[in-house]
């Protein structure tokens, strides 16, 4: 009896032994399990919150222009109307830090790219010239790398927009009243300004901002009579030469509430013949800008004036080195001005406020007037070409049919230096040229 009752006392103990191994077991790897699921749960979180973080330091911005143009030009009777997609900028920026970013901006001008013949009458005598291009482009114009340091000491790095003159600041649509970009300094510098370099920038005394650039200077193979430097901007090539760099700087006082209102000056110095495709001249070809200008918008009005002079060294030189240029290069090799002088006002009013209070939108009546001349000044045998003095009245309306969308029209009458000749009989009738344009268009910006 006493055997049965410790065999059976033995297998009990046993058995509850094993029991509770197993209970004890279970329950760890239980415990086990939600540890790590709890564990895969928070990566997964993390995971997603980090990609969230990556989308929110990316940001997409732009602009863009639509236009329409109806031309009576003199100097080109057979020119015809035309519509034009003229450009969409975007801007794709991404924040890597408080302190670092990167800036990129593509530019779509006038629809695409491919192999294009373009027939120029305004210069090259109705010369036919080979482009790569379907009437535009698609250009890299801005990649940047932005290092904030100090409100009064900052860096920008690569590829980068040259803060020279009105047109690069007020270069949305919705900043200038014309159609197309502002004509004066458009005619005389280049269209979208940009080079690779460094530019030092920053604000003191709370309202002056200077910008200070070491960057790719131009290139005097482009020079010509009527667009002076403005196509020495190196775009010919895949790579930019950088024998001579250019150096520029900027100081504008800030004296209104809105970003478009502030008085400043410029100037830009760069040897151009240094950066010529081939070493074909010896002598120095500085090139020389000044510019001081004022914009103003504070509540419904709106105006802006600006003043530009520049000097170019041995220009009869250059005049005389491009015209023994390969008509493969692609430049005009025209004869080249030693000073360019421009100016131009712009001024606007909304007059919505006065027809009713409570609109949202704006109606702005504009009037502009240009002057300028690409050949103001010549020196050695250059004959001083009076076509190349011009000047430019324009009015129309501006319609802003909501705050980033607007509806232009505009009428310009641009006067030539130069005297107006029957084109059946080629004698002239004792008035100046005139071109004239209709145009209508919108513009966007998101």
């Amino acid at each position: 009896m006493r055997l049965v009752i410790l065999f059976f006392m033995l297998t009990t103990s046993i058995f509850y032994s094993q029991t509770t191994i197993d209970s004890i077991t279970v329950n760890a790897i239980k415990e086990a399990l939600k540890e790590e699921i709890k564990e895969e749960l928070k990566a997964a979180l993390n995971s997603k919150a980090t990609s969230k973080n990556r989308w929110d330091k990316l940001s997409l911005r732009g602009y863009g222009v639509i236009n329409y143009y109806s031309n009576n030009y003199d100097t080109d009777p057979t020119l015809t109307d035309k519509f034009d997609a003229e450009r969409l900028n975007l801007y794709l920026e991404y924040q890597f830090s408080d302190r670092i970013s990167l800036k990129t901006e593509i530019e779509y001008e006038h629809g695409g790219t491919a192999s294009s013949v373009d027939l120029d009458t305004q210069e090259e005598f109705g010369e036919f010239e080979q482009e790569i291009e379907t009437g535009g482009g698609v250009k890299l114009e801005q990649v940047h790398i932005n290092f904030k340091i100090k409100p009064y000491f900052n860096i920008r790095a690569g590829k980068i927009k040259m803060y020279f003159g009105l047109h690069q600041n007020l270069d949305t649509p919705l900043q200038y009243f014309t159609t197309t970009r502002q004509e004066m300094e458009n005619a005389i510098l280049p269209l979208g300004w940009y080079e690779t370099g460094v530019e030092f920038y920053g604000t003191f005394a709370k309202r002056f901002n200077y910008r200070a650039y070491v960057v790719s200077g131009l290139d005097a193979s482009g020079f010509s009579s009527r667009g002076w430097i403005k196509e020495g901007y190196q775009q010919r090539f895949e790579m930019v030469n950088a024998e001579s760099f250019a150096f520029a700087a900027r100081l504008d006082y800030k004296f209104g509430t809105h970003k478009d209102t502030y008085l400043g000056i410029g100037g830009y110095i760069n040897d151009s013949a240094a950066n010529r495709p081939k070493d074909d001249m010896s002598e120095s070809a500085y090139v020389t800008l000044v510019e001081g200008h004022i914009t103003y918008n504070e509540n419904n009005l709106r105006f802006n004036v600006i003043g530009l002079y520049g000097n170019l060294e041995n220009s009869n030189i250059v005049s005389l080195r491009n015209a023994n240029l390969s008509n493969n290069l692609g430049v005009k090799r025209t004869p080249v001005g030693k000073n360019a002088l421009g100016f131009s006002a712009e001024l606007g009013y909304n007059i919505l406020p006065l027809i009713k209070t409570d609109s949202k939108q704006m109606l702005y009546p504009f009037m502009r007037y240009d002057y300028y001349d690409t050949m103001q000044d010549v020196e050695g045998s250059i004959i001083d070409n009076p076509r190349w003095e011009r000047n430019t009245i324009t009015g129309g309306l501006n319609w802003f049919v909501h705050p980033q969308i607007v509806v232009k029209m505009q009428y310009s009458d641009r006067r030539l230096g130069s005297e107006n000749y029957d084109f059946s009989t080629l004698e002239l009738t004792g008035k100046k040229q005139h071109d004239r344009t209709f145009s209508t268009g919108v513009g966007f910006k998101f």
